[in-house]
């Protein structure tokens, strides 16, 4: 008996994209690319970095105005308990007249001729580290409960990658405050891998090399 596939082959590639991402740059083309091989959409926005609300860093296909998660009701939503991961557009405002009415369509969805949309919230504990937005023209129409299903997927490959991504960002922030620290010794200070390749000298190393250097290059003359 034939299997099906475990990894639908239009997204295979884009998904491996994204396990390989190392910074935030790498990791937003690599969503950008995943999103539009898996489903239909208009507007895609990747926000880093919330304080509380406000992000950070901010990714998107489209032009849209700042202060997306600080309108109503998706402000008082990120207030909330418990800590949602998934929120569609239709979640916030059931009855469409409402909808229309309010601010967030006034602002956001409208000029860029959007009617309906996801969010998918990416949480460490209490704190909103990443949002991804997805909005669809009145053409495109809701997400089929097939798409729904295959984003609820999905959202595990990009909390994956988030925490990968997070964990290189410490590594990269604690590598750079210990050079510092070494930078600022008085001492000539080397550090070797396991196999005495060098891995890093600070300032007084290299000048002590130098000298070195020249030292034994005049005795060899």
């Amino acid at each position: 008996m034939k299997r099906e596939p475990m990894i639908d082959p239009v997204i295979e590639r884009p998904l491996l994209g994204l396990h390989r991402a190392t910074n935030v740059d790498s990791f937003w083309t690599a969503v950008h690319r995943l999103l539009s091989a898996a489903i239909p959409n208009h507007l895609i926005r990747l926000t880093f970095q919330h304080n509380p609300v406000l992000p950070a860093i901010v990714r998107k296909t489209r032009p849209l105005p700042k202060g997306f998660f600080a309108t109503e009701p998706l402000k008082s939503h990120l207030a909330g308990r418990p800590r949602k991961k998934f929120v569609r557009i239709s979640d916030l405002f059931p009855d469409r007249s409402d909808l229309m009415k309010s601010v967030l369509y006034r602002r956001y969805l409208a000029p860029q001729n959007c009617r309906h949309g996801v969010v998918l919230f990416f949480w460490k504990g209490e704190r909103l580290i990443c949002a991804i937005a997805i909005m669809r023209t009145a053409r495109q129409g809701a997400l089929m409960p097939a798409e729904i299903k295959l984003l609820r997927q999905l959202y595990r490959q990009f909390l994956t990658a988030l925490h990968r991504l997070l964990s290189l960002e410490r590594e990269h922030s604690a590598r750079t405050a210990f050079e510092e620290l070494l930078g600022r010794l008085p001492l000539p200070t080397l550090l070797l891998r396991w196999d005495l390749k060098l891995v890093y000298q600070n300032r007084a190393a290299r000048d002590f090399c130098s000298v070195w250097k020249k030292d034994r290059t005049k005795r060899a003359g």
